[in-house]
This record gives C-alpha cells, sequence and structure tokens, in this order.
C-alpha cells in the first residue's frame, strides 16, 4: 500500500534526488509500515542507509528533524489521496496495441487526474495568503522561457480583462532590461517547471533587488527559484513516454491561473467588471458585421 501522505510530501523534491535518495524516497512511499513507530537506527538499517542520511533527507523533503517526520506522518497517514484516482487510470498504461480511441481515452483521463490535482499544494490558507499579497498591487508581469512562456502568456491573456495593467515578455534579454524598475506596486509572476533554467534565475534574481513582489509557479520546491520568491506555488504531476512532466502539467499551471483569476475578479466586482464590459466593448468592435438576410 502506498504512503500517499509521503508520496505528496516527496514528490516537489525528487528531480533534485541523488540515487542514494531516490532509494530512501521509493522505500518511504511503498512500505506497508507504520513509519510513525519506527527508530531512525531501525529504519535506516531496513532502508540500507546510514542515520546521517536519512536524518539529511528528511530534512530535505522539509521536516526540521527525525522526530517531526514521525509526528506528522502520525498526524498525516491517514490523509485521503486525491479522490479521483480511481477513475483515472495512470497515463503510463498506453500500451502499444492500444487503438486511437483507446489512447484518447486514456490521455484524456490523464488531463483530467491533472485538473483534479491542481489544489494538492494550494490549501484554502495558502490561496487566501496569496490573493491578499497580490490583491493591492497595480500591474501583473508574466514571464517564463521555453515551454513555461506558453503558460505566462495565457496568463497574461486572462488576466488582461481584469482592472489590472498587465504586461507579457517573452524576450528573457528585455525581461533583465525592465527588471530594475519595478516597485511595490508590481507584481511578477515567474513560471518554471523544472526551476533550474538560468534565463528565469537571472530574472527574479534582478527582480528581487526591486520591492516587486514575487509569484513563482514551479514543479520543484528544491529550485533554487524559490528563494528569490515572495509565494511559491507547486504543481507537480507524473511523466509518461512522449509526454514530458512539463508538458503535463500545463492544464495544471492555466487551471491555477484561472483559480486566481477569477478570485481577484471577486474581490473587487465592479471594477473589475467595468474593466472586463470596456475590453468586451472594444474587441466587439473588430467583428465583421454580417448583412441580415432577407
Amino acid at each position: 500500500m502506498n504512503n500517499h501522505y509521503l508520496k505528496k510530501v516527496i514528490r516537489p523534491f525528487q528531480s533534485s534526488f541523488t540515487e542514494l535518495e531516490n532509494k530512501i524516497a521509493d522505500y518511504l512511499i511503498q512500505t506497508t509500515r507504520n513509519l510513525a513507530t519506527c527508530t531512525l537506527d531501525d529504519l535506516a538499517n531496513e532502508i540500507g542507509v546510514s542515520n546521517s542520511s536519512l536524518y539529511k533527507f528528511v530534512r530535505k523533503i522539509g521536516y526540521n528533524g527525525y522526530q517531526d517526520f514521525r509526528v506528522s506522518i502520525a498526524t498525516n497517514q491517514n490523509t485521503s489521496t486525491n479522490p479521483y484516482a480511481n477513475f483515472f487510470p495512470n497515463f503510463q498504461t498506453i500500451e502499444k496495441e492500444d487503438s486511437p480511441h483507446i489512447i484518447a481515452q486514456k490521455v484524456l483521463n490523464a488531463n483530467l487526474y491533472s485538473l483534479s490535482n491542481s489544489l494538492e499544494y494550494l490549501d484554502e490558507e495558502k490561496l487566501t495568503h496569496i490573493l491578499e499579497s497580490i490583491s493591492h498591487s497595480k500591474a501583473f508581469h508574466f514571464f517564463g522561457v521555453g515551454g513555461s512562456s506558453i503558460t505566462a502568456y495565457d496568463s497574461y491573456h486572462t488576466f488582461l480583462r481584469s482592472k489590472y495593467w498587465c504586461n507579457y515578455i517573452s524576450d528573457t534579454h528585455l525581461q533583465l532590461s525592465v527588471a530594475h524598475k519595478y516597485t511595490k506596486d508590481d507584481c511578477i509572476f515567474l513560471f518554471s517547471h523544472s526551476g533550474l533554467s538560468s534565463e528565469i534565475l537571472h530574472v527574479a534574481k534582478a527582480i528581487r533587488e526591486t520591492p516587486a513582489k514575487i509569484i513563482v509557479l514551479t514543479g520543484n520546491a528544491a529550485s533554487p527559484l524559490c528563494k528569490y520568491a515572495d509565494e511559491v506555488i507547486l504543481v507537480v504531476t507524473e511523466e509518461a513516454i512522449f509526454r514530458t512532466e512539463a508538458m503535463m502539467s500545463r492544464i495544471s499551471y492555466i487551471t491555477i491561473m484561472d483559480i486566481l483569476y477569477v478570485n481577484l475578479m471577486y474581490l473587487d466586482y465592479d471594477n473589475n467588471y467595468q474593466s472586463l464590459k470596456q475590453l468586451r466593448k472594444t474587441l466587439s468592435s473588430r467583428k465583421i458585421l454580417q448583412t441580415p438576410k432577407d
């Protein structure tokens, strides 16, 4: 029986694990033992690693020490996993012999599962805190590189409907060129699924020297990008052949940004509605008028 609570805790750090750390992670997720009752010596011996290696591992995944790890396990080990997990088969079950329609069903199920996981790392307290933090901004900026730039652009397009001034820059050189100009009224959303892109790290470092707020969306909790952020939103999914983790998580990123957008719109309903109304009016003038038929 998988330890779903520990899988949720471990997964965001997995891309930064060494071979030894992956060994520890696999054991902790797959074991049927009650880890809350295991001493450090017992568990380390059973996994086949040193006490110090196991202790460093639990610290790396966010615990203050081994005792904190045990208490957390005892408190959360019965936490339910995603309630939709049993309804959406794993994307990796796709076989070469599957028909096009079966593959279509499995891809859809994988995307539905990603959607159902969107709030896995964004609980009510964190969401409320982020909304309070960014709602006082006057301008939103959306930056990403590679595949993440697509999510940044989609978010920019969505937030244009709000009362906030919005900006999207795809070129890293230009992102750096304006980084020093941001003020406390600016909020910058940085997208990087790996959290390791040197370009976005340079941009984050430059922006951090200003009073602007930085919201990082990433799939890597151990990313150096996180240290520059005021808030970090984790987006974690499984990887499958022909579809990288970043591709499969894109729908989750877009969903999370939609959640932020709708919440912000309702926080100042009247002004945001007027902005949306004006945008629709402006865009309607671009539509081709159809002559009614006799």
